[in-house]
C-alpha cells in the first residue's frame, strides 16, 4: 500500500529554487507521481506545511498549484483539502508529445480552434450553467483583477474561468477538449504574458461574457466571447513581438561584452 501521508512526503519533497518555481513544483508533483509516492486520489499536504516542505512562500505555491489545477492535475475539495485528480490527463504523462504540441502549433491556428470550440461552449453554458458554476466563473474573475500585478498567476486565473464555462456546459466530451487547449494555452501563453498590458481589458472582457451567462443569453454569451478571443489573439501578436525584439536586445548586449 502506498503512503501518502504528509509526514511520508516530508521525507520525499526537495526544497526548490525560487527561479522558475511553478515549472519546478509541477516537476515535483510529477517525479512524486511517477515514483509512486502520490497517486490519483492522493490528498497534498496543508498549504503551510507543503510551502515549508519546498521552501517556497505561500503565495508562490498558491500560484504553482493554480497552474496544476490549470493542468486538470488538481483537484480542490471546498471544506475538504486539495487532491491529486483522479483521473491524469495522458497529455501530462506523455511530455514529448505535447513539447512538440507546443513548438509546432502556431498562434492563429490556436485562436482559430478556440473560436470554434468556446463559442460552442459558451452557448450550452448560457442554457445550462447552475448557480455553482457561475460562482466559480465569478470567483475566477476576482482572481483576475486581484492578480493584475502577477502576470503568472492572472493567466491561471483567466484559463481556469475559460474551463468553468466548458464545464458548465455539462459536455463531457467538450469539457475534456477544452482541459487540452487550456494547458496547450496555458504552457505556451506563460512564455509572453509578462509582456502583456491588456489586463484590465481581459477583466472588462470576462466580465461581459460571464454576465450574458448569468442572463442565459446563449447569443450575447458567444459574441462576447468571441470579441474577447479576437481581442486576446491581437494581444497576444503584441506580446510576442515584444518578446522577440527584447531577446535581440540581449543577444545584441552580449555579443558586445
Amino acid at each position: 500500500m502506498i503512503n501518502s501521508s504528509p509526514h511520508h512526503l516530508s521525507r520525499s519533497i526537495a526544497p526548490i529554487d525560487r527561479s522558475g518555481i511553478t515549472e519546478l513544483v509541477v516537476q515535483r508533483i510529477k517525479e512524486l507521481l511517477e515514483h509512486g509516492e502520490l497517486r490519483a486520489g492522493s490528498r497534498l499536504p496543508p498549504e503551510r506545511e507543503l510551502a515549508e516542505m519546498l521552501s517556497i512562500s505561500r503565495p508562490s505555491l498558491r500560484t504553482a498549484l493554480k497552474a496544476l489545477s490549470v493542468m486538470g492535475i488538481i483537484r480542490a475539495k471546498p471544506g475538504a483539502g486539495t487532491y491529486i485528480a483522479e483521473s491524469i490527463p495522458e497529455i501530462f504523462n506523455q511530455p514529448m508529445h505535447f513539447m512538440t504540441l507546443i513548438h509546432n502549433t502556431g498562434i492563429a491556428e490556436l485562436f482559430e480552434a478556440r473560436r470554434i470550440i468556446e463559442a460552442g461552449l459558451a452557448e450550452l453554458a448560457a442554457e445550462r450553467a447552475s448557480s455553482e458554476d457561475l460562482k466559480v466563473m465569478a470567483g475566477e474573475i476576482e482572481g483576475m483583477r486581484a492578480s493584475i500585478g502577477n502576470p503568472e498567476k492572472f493567466l491561471a486565473h483567466d484559463i481556469a474561468f475559460h474551463q468553468a464555462i466548458a464545464r458548465a456546459s455539462n459536455n463531457k466530451v467538450m469539457s475534456g477538449v477544452m482541459d487540452t487547449v487550456a494547458l496547450l494555452l496555458y504552457q505556451i501563453r506563460r512564455q509572453t504574458i509578462a509582456h502583456a498590458s491588456d489586463f484590465e481589458e481581459a477583466v472588462d472582457w470576462h466580465q461581459r461574457i460571464y454576465d450574458a451567462l448569468r442572463r442565459h443569453d446563449a447569443k450575447r454569451a458567444k459574441e462576447m466571447i468571441s470579441g474577447h478571443l479576437r481581442a486576446a489573439e491581437a494581444a497576444w501578436v503584441r506580446e510576442t513581438k515584444i518578446g522577440a525584439s527584447d531577446g535581440r536586445k540581449r543577444k545584441g548586449r552580449g555579443l558586445g561584452q
